[in-house]
């Protein structure tokens, strides 16, 4: 039997698909092992009655992301650019340290694999399998592959920079974001396996036939294939598992019964918000305006500074199981995020911070199933009540976004991510 090793790191929302991929390769036949931080060690969970958990835990240790946690301007774009720039600087600077020793850890945990599956916050993964000497397969939920046609993903903002201009966009972050770890990258590659330094040029950046076989964890119907990618860019739709989430809770059903048609699911993901007793009084201010109450996924530590009778704060809810009962969902605008919103045929209104979020933003806005994004940046009561007040009464958006969660319910990401493995190998 065939080992595939998945090799994740980010947040929760960026290893929760790829157990989904994980669960279908399984089913597929596969041995399958999720490499990742050992902070993530809870997601995957033993069956009940001892049988043996489908997919294997790998372990490694140091996660960078763990330093975004309540830390909101780096890698970001606030109102102060030359703050923005410190905060970064000091994050690379922190994260150096923890990135070396997840390079040390993570090629130990990915020994003894026929295939390595990598991904965004893991796309150092190349270079283990380049010194494990076996094949690697790139799979992101965020189009990371240059093309002409809009601009980078990974920008702390929108604009159209039209043709060359967006193709250079992708080029200059591809490229910064690899050179911010070359030097890790390269003393792993020399101490763990013997190999020369790296090229200078991102993988992605390379000629047509040097670039890596990427499998893209999105749907054409929310960003359509640009015409200038190749073969080896694979989009095989969301990466969600069949399995539901054993949850309930009579408190969070109780909350939303009390006026349903006016109820919010309302959350910033992991990172949370800049300032977030200030959003907290941002938020309760838009709902008063707006008349309007939210189920606010907020940690726990944060409970104790609600007052009002209009925000209903609580550790966790799963998307799948919040998203169908609310009438719409105000989140940061991370990919998994956005997909269990797309899924729950939910309208949307996202507050992006950095990452991919402006681009998850701009799609949901350009197809119609969310307001035009706010960014955290310039985020204000009126702003955010305005844009409570259309998502709740304009039912055209309400209606094309349940079209849209029709349409990905006949997809099937997963599969379509396992067919191209199987040829693999």
């Amino acid at each position: 039997m065939k080992t595939i090793t998945l090799l994740t790191s980010g947040t929760r929302g960026d290893v929760v698909p790829y157990i989904a991929l994980g669960l279908g390769l399984r089913a597929a036949g596969y041995q399958v092992r999720i490499a990742a931080p050992i902070g993530f060690k809870s997601l995957i969970k033993p069956l009940r009655g001892g049988v043996t958990a489908p997919l294997q835990f790998m372990p490694f240790e140091g996660n960078p992301s763990d330093l975004m946690v309540n830390r909101s301007e780096p890698l970001t774009l606030s109102r102060s650019i030359l703050r923005s720039i410190r905060a970064t600087l000091q994050f690379l600077d922190q994260a150096s340290d923890i990135y070396a020793h997840m390079l040390r850890t993570a090629a130990d945990a990915c020994r003894g694999t026929d295939l390595l599956v990598y991904g965004l916050p893991t796309l150092w993964g190349a270079h283990i399998a380049e010194g494990l000497k076996i094949p690697g397969i790139r799979a992101v939920l965020q189009p990371v592959t240059p093309t002409r046609e809009f601009a980078s993903a990974l920008l702390p903002f929108r604009f159209n920079f039209l043709g060359i201009g967006n193709r250079l966009s992708h080029w200059i972050v591809n490229q910064v974001t690899w050179l911010a770890w070359r030097s890790e990258i390269n003393q792993a590659r020399r101490t763990q396996f013997g190999l020369p330094r790296a090229h200078w040029l991102d993988p992605s950046l390379r000629p047509i036939p040097e670039q890596p076989l990427t499998l893209n964890g999105f749907s054409e119907r929310i960003v359509p294939r640009p015409k200038d990618w190749n073969d080896k860019q694979v989009i095989t739709g969301y990466w969600r598992s069949s399995n539901k989430q054993d949850f309930s809770s009579t408190q969070i059903q109780r909350f939303i019964e009390r006026t349903p048609e006016r109820t919010l699911a309302v959350g910033l993901g992991s990172p949370g918000a800049k300032d977030m007793l200030t959003f907290i009084h941002t938020l309760d201010a838009a709902l008063k305006e707006s008349d309007a109450q939210a189920v606010l996924t907020v940690p726990n530590e944060w409970h104790r500074r609600f007052t009002s009778s209009r925000i209903l704060p609580v550790e966790h809810a799963p998307h799948d199981w919040l998203y169908p009962r609310v009438r719409a969902a105000v989140h940061h605008g991370g990919a998994g995020t956005t997909s269990a919103s797309l899924h729950a045929g939910t309208p949307q209104i996202i507050l992006p911070l950095g990452i991919d979020q402006f681009f998850w933003g701009e799609r949901v806005y350009k197809i119609g199933v969310g307001t035009k994004p706010i960014p955290q940046r310039s985020l204000t009561v009126n702003k955010l009540a305005n844009a409570i007040q259309q998502a709740l009464a304009d039912t055209s958006m309400r209606a094309r976004a349940k079209n849209v969660s029709v349409a990905l319910s006949l997809d099937d990401g997963v599969q379509a991510a396992v067919r191209v493995i199987r040829e693999i190998l």
